[in-house]
């Protein structure tokens, strides 16, 4: 009988420093399944695969580069929509239900978490959809940075809201020197 390999996972990631702070990409053949900002936390990452068979990580690689080179663009403001694949495999379907919604909010324009929920079908969500998007876990090319509250207030993000306040200007074609430097 021929013995069965099993074939490790391959989970290329990149660490690199950007105008907000330090940014860290993950990504599995199939897409970019995480953006961090901050540093890597290997533990983390270890946990994140834990039980899910073998995993080779591998520093680079064209996915991850790609789209840190488009993460850059778009932080420079050069960039107005990400063409990555994305592997959100491992989310809830209401999740990525979410966050296909949030994802065709346009560059530049904020929507309220009330219209996200009625785009959804169910006006009583809100609470939901600010749930699901504080779970995203590739922020930026899943732009959860356009979601407001209904009079105005930023609600939150996932890297504070002084980062959401720049990428809000940024996609508003503000100075953001007006915003200072972004805490790291």
């Amino acid at each position: 009988m021929r013995e069965i390999v099993e074939r490790p996972l391959v989970i290329s990631y990149l660490a690199f420093k950007s105008r907000i702070g330090n940014i860290w990409l993950g990504a599995t053949p199939s897409g970019i399944f995480r953006l961090y900002f901050g540093n890597l936390d290997t533990e983390a990452l270890i946990d994140f695969f834990r039980g899910k068979g073998s995993v080779r990580f591998e520093v680079g690689g064209p996915m991850v580069e790609e789209a840190a080179r488009q993460v850059l663009h778009y932080l420079e403001g050069k960039l107005t929509k990400f063409t990555l694949k994305v592997d959100l495999s491992a989310e809830s379907t209401f999740c990525k239900r979410v966050w296909r919604a949030t994802s065709k909010i346009p560059y530049g324009e904020v929507r309220s978490y009330g219209w996200l929920a009625n785009r959804l079908g169910n006006p009583g969500l809100a609470r939901a959809v600010g749930l699901a998007l504080s779970k995203n876990p590739i922020p930026i090319i899943i732009p959860c940075h356009r979601v407001i509250g209904s009079h105005g207030w930023l609600g939150g993000f996932s890297a504070g809201l002084r980062i959401k306040r720049y990428l809000l200007a940024i996609e508003a074609g503000q100075s953001v020197l007006d915003f200072g430097e972004p805490e790291e």
